[in-house]
């Protein structure tokens, strides 16, 4: 077993184990901080040193047609990942999907496609555009998409919505995850054109806002979340005082990514099949 000084690789790992609120990309990252990244990540676990749980729908899956599109801004380019059902299908409702922390990793473009395998045309925005793109590594990618904000977000949302409308969608959504889920919620008050939203534990809209509200709105939230459970008694209050109509889950025993099948560390089989079930039934109800 590879040592350092009179520690063991196990010491050294067990000083950044792996616990509910540690990602399995941020173990990883922090383990290769820690511990280099020679003879040392041999003896992980072949699990953790995969890049990602194989996609649930394959990139070249032929029920599914995909393209990469750069879309001008007044700022430069937004990169976005397209996915639509194969053959003439007619026109389709819509989805904006709107990545984590991370950026707009192939997760989420398999997230993209999934929805595409549902009926809908859905588009993944690389929120980090304006900052030179999404990073390969997780390190980077946090400091780079970090750099973003919601009104910058919401800008980005409104012309995939754009792009969505001129490849002849028809009542558009969107569905965001952590990061992604607080830029959706505060999209929501702003963008009358979207019709259906759902937040994966992401800060819910500003109460500021919530008189703005139209679309309904959808929610899943994590079991354990010291970062939004706080906001969450005053947004259901605020909400049922508006009339607009809303859906709030909590997964118990389930921590922030647990619909997130490519990071293991966080991921919910049974919370991920329940609240994607409820995430279709809502956005099908709304948008077809």
């Amino acid at each position: 077993m590879f040592s350092i000084g009179n520690r063991t690789t196990l010491d050294l790992l067990a000083d950044i184990q792996p616990h509910a609120e540690m990602s399995r990309r941020r173990f990883l990252a922090q383990a290769t901080k820690t511990i280099g990244t020679l003879p040392v990540l041999a003896t992980l676990p072949g699990m953790l040193l995969s890049d990602a749980i194989a996609a649930q729908v394959a990139p070249d899956d032929p029920r599914v047609r995909t393209e990469r599109l750069s879309i001008q801004e007044k700022w430069g380019k937004l990169d976005c990942y397209l996915a639509r059902p194969s053959g003439d299908v007619g026109a389709l409702p819509g989805i904006i999907v709107a990545h984590d922390k991370l950026g707009l990793t192939p997760h989420f473009e398999d997230m993209a496609r999934r929805f595409a395998l549902e009926g809908f045309v859905a588009i993944a925005p690389d929120y980090a555009s304006r900052f030179g793109g999404t990073p390969s590594e997780p390190g980077p990618a946090l400091e780079i998409v970090g750099m973003t904000t919601s009104p910058d977000m919401t800008t980005d949302t409104q012309t995939a919505m754009l792009q969505l409308n001129e490849i002849g969608a028809k009542k558009l959504g969107a569905v965001g995850y952590g990061l992604g889920g607080t830029a959706v919620g505060y999209a929501a008050a702003r963008l009358p054109d979207l019709m259906a939203v759902t937040l994966y534990y992401g800060h819910p809209t500003p109460l500021a806002d919530i008189g703005r509200l139209k679309a309904p709105l959808l929610i899943n939230l994590a079991g354990k979340d010291q970062f939004v459970d706080p906001e969450i008694p005053g947004f259901v209050e605020a909400m049922k005082k508006t009339g607009v109509k809303f859906e709030l889950y909590t997964y118990e025993g389930t921590v922030r990514g647990f619909d997130d099948d490519s990071a293991p560390t966080n991921y919910s089989a049974d919370a991920a099949r329940l609240a994607w079930s409820r995430t279709l039934t809502f956005l099908k109800s709304a948008l077809v």
